[in-house]
């Protein structure tokens, strides 16, 4: 692989995983009505071990290095009942960030652009999952010869039992309600020596711990 090719692979990805907060809401699948209760919320912290965003065969990875999360944001989960058409907004997420980021051993560097938001996207079950969507994501993403910006909405799901939001593409605990993905955009002239495409919707995969017992419950 060229160098060129190398620099938009490790981009593309990086993007992609900095993103864990890029993309647009697409239509509900039905116009659902849902009511959220939060309890045991306040000032929260969430972080993760790793991210993976992936394009096709290219993965952009962040990993915690020492005390430094891979992936990091924070915020205020106001207690007491939410109510609107699904997906239901919780909050903005802030300071979001993504570090120690790397593709095909090269170093990707990552700017959020805006605050993203935390919304409820579906009812929860008996295990006590509610389907989840951070939207309004826009990050910058850059390496030696290569630059895009990811913009969208993730998909994923809350747990009460373990106080995690995993953010997860594909088949979801709770079918729903609204759709979600990455894309990809402002890529370089060159395409990044064509790893990166406008118009790509890669995947992003992360496991957050929230440092406080947030319980959520939709219905």
């Amino acid at each position: 692989m060229t160098m060129r090719k190398r620099a938009g692979s490790v981009l593309f990805t990086a993007a992609a995983a900095a993103a864990v907060v890029g993309m647009s809401v697409g239509p509900a699948l039905a116009s659902t009505h849902l009511t959220v209760r939060v309890s045991h919320g306040g000032k929260y912290t969430a972080t993760a071990k790793t991210t993976t965003l992936k394009d096709g065969p290219v993965s952009v990875i962040c990993s915690t290095v020492g005390k430094v999360p891979s992936s990091k944001g924070s915020g205020t989960l106001s207690n007491g009942t939410h109510r609107g058409t699904a997906p239901v907004s919780l909050g903005k997420v802030k300071g979001l960030s993504f570090n120690n980021c790397t593709s095909l051993g090269s170093q990707v560097t990552t700017k959020v652009m805006k605050q993203p938001t935390l919304n409820a996207d579906s009812k929860t079950n008996s295990k006590g999952n509610t389907d989840a969507i951070i939207t309004g994501v826009d990050v910058n993403v850059s390496t030696t010869g290569c630059s895009f910006t990811v913009t969208g909405s993730a998909p994923g799901y809350y747990n009460n039992k373990t106080h995690t939001l995993t953010m997860k593409s594909g088949k979801l605990p709770v079918r729903a309600l609204a759709r979600a993905r990455l894309t990809v955009s402002n890529v370089s002239v060159g395409n990044c020596g064509g790893a990166v495409h406008n118009g790509d919707h890669p995947t992003y995969n992360a496991r957050y711990t929230v440092n406080r017992k947030v319980v959520i419950k939709s219905s």
